[in-house]
């Protein structure tokens, strides 16, 4: 991938033999928002041929990432590892010129390298942290219920990726009478909290046991549960998906 960051945009499907892709129009539009930040017109009819020709093939789940740059459409499927727990660590987040930071773009070789810190130090899950707050997980979005049974997810100018996954579930959340809210996830909140969930296309769904190897004091499960019937129930239904062949 090109390494400069307004060189390409990039989003992250899931797909599933039989099924197809999970969310597309979601993420095409969030592709589109993303490249428009970075100055790139990607011609989006194109965007579907690219995923036929990847996914046609394809016998198993995978996660299949969609990018474009002046070169067009390119398309590569990865194997998908899920965890329902986890260990998070925390690491300083990648800022960029103005509009870039939040969008998902040609610069992403930060992403290997904090994976590999993570790996380094045993950890599943690296949170992402800017003026002493959380702003977003390398490939996921954190989850915070507070001690007042409040969700919160992080600002949406802190600086993070827009989450398509929890846009998703915010439904299913407010009607279990866990509506999110967004602020920022700076110490003091997340050391009141009972629990903190990751969700993501490539995660799912995962609850967080340790941050910096410090577990919450009085853990909860409630938040976990609710976030994991809600995406099943995504994941079940057939409008979720659009076909693209496969074995």
């Amino acid at each position: 991938m090109p390494a400069g960051p307004r060189d390409a945009v990039f989003t992250t499907l899931l797909f599933r033999p039989q099924l197809g892709v999970a969310d597309l129009n979601l993420h095409l539009a969030r592709l589109e928002t993303h490249a428009e930040a970075l100055r790139l017109t990607p011609h989006m009819p194109g965007a579907l041929i690219a995923l036929q020709e990847t996914c046609q093939d394809r016998t198993l789940e995978g996660l299949v990432r969609l990018a474009w740059s002046n070169d067009g459409w390119s398309c590569t499927i990865r194997d998908r590892q899920t965890l329902r727990e986890l260990d998070a660590i925390t690491a300083p987040a990648p800022r960029w010129a103005g509009r870039v930071t939040g969008t998902k773009h040609g610069a992403w070789a930060w992403a290997d390298e904090a994976a590999a810190h993570g790996e380094a130090m045993g950890a599943d899950a690296v949170l992402l942290v800017h003026e002493h707050r959380i702003v977003d997980e390398r490939r996921s979005t954190p989850l915070l219920l507070d001690d007042d049974g409040v969700v919160w997810a992080a600002q949406e100018d802190d600086g993070g990726v827009d989450s398509v996954t929890l846009r998703t579930l915010q439904t299913g959340l407010a009607a279990a009478g866990l509506p999110v809210q967004r602020g920022h996830l700076n110490e003091r909140r997340v050391a009141r909290a009972t629990a903190m969930v990751l969700v993501g296309t490539g995660l799912g769904v995962a609850l967080v046991d340790t941050i910096d190897g410090v577990p919450f004091v009085s853990p909860s499960p409630r938040l976990f549960h609710v976030c994991s019937d809600a995406y099943e129930r995504h994941m079940k239904d057939q409008t979720t998906w659009t076909a693209l062949g496969g074995g």
